[in-house]
């Protein structure tokens, strides 16, 4: 399998690539990082305000958990959401590109 066709390039010769397909990608990986990005800052916001509240509200959850355990639940949704987003929006250019 061509490169151009696992990077989801349509050329008429497969050893060229254009500078429009470059570009296309190139603005497509922007919007996806930037949705990512407020995906991720929104789900970080939630998830620390959640953990500190519960730290605060429950001394039993508190003390069962270590710093890092309690990171661990603060920083896995930012992440999750920052990656699941970022995939959703490069799809999205996907399915675009192929129909227009």
């Amino acid at each position: 399998m061509g490169l151009n066709k696992v990077l989801g390039l349509r050329t008429e010769d497969s050893s060229v690539i254009r500078e429009s397909d470059v570009k296309n990608q190139a603005t497509a990986v922007k919007a996806a990082t930037v949705a990512g990005a407020w995906g991720g800052a929104v789900a970080l916001a939630c998830s620390s305000t959640v953990i500190l509240g519960a730290c605060k509200l429950f001394p039993r959850f508190n003390r069962s958990l270590s710093v890092s355990g309690k990171t661990a639940l603060i920083v896995t949704p930012a992440f999750g959401a920052f990656f699941l987003l970022a995939e959703l929006k490069m799809n999205e250019h996907k399915k675009q590109r192929r129909s227009a």
